[in-house]
């Protein structure tokens, strides 16, 4: 005994139309999600380039603060990060300060404050043109320690 439903079945016309609504709904979209997604991987970009730039800048300070260290050993520890992390001293802005004056750090004595701030253009991080964060120059912290003897 045959049934009269047994064979295969077309789809039902409201289906066959749906597919192309769907097809016009993801060309829609696909640029929107394109844009979040370049968004995000240069938001991420910029917190990483903060976050080596705040090593360097406590790595240097820690430098500095130590007995018979000044500017050129400070400095010498923001290029060593910087290169460790394949990006170039050159372009880097360096503050070094003494209790608030920017002199050698050599000629700190014990208690005084040290401080080590570093900065770098957004650019020098992106990996691609940026779209987001043009003309920005990321900063680190500013490090202040206590000079030891």
């Amino acid at each position: 005994m045959r049934f009269a439903n047994a064979g295969p079945r077309a789809a039902p016309r409201s289906s066959r139309l749906r597919r192309g609504v769907a097809a016009v709904e993801l060309a829609i979209l696909t640029p929107l999600l394109g844009l979040i997604v370049m968004g995000m991987v240069e938001m991420s970009r910029a917190m990483m380039a903060k976050i080596i730039l705040n090593d360097a800048a406590r790595k240097a300070c820690r430098t500095g603060i130590l007995p018979n260290n000044g500017n050129t050993a400070i400095t010498n520890e923001v290029a060593n990060i910087l290169k460790d992390n394949s990006l170039n001293i050159a372009n880097a802005t360096l503050t070094i300060q003494v209790n608030g004056q920017a002199v050698d750090a050599s000629t700190a004595n014990q208690n005084d404050q040290v401080s080590v701030k570093v900065a770098m253009p957004y650019t020098q991080f992106a990996w691609t043109q940026p779209l987001f964060l043009t003309n920005t120059t990321i900063e680190s912290e500013t490090v202040v320690m206590m000079r030891q003897r």
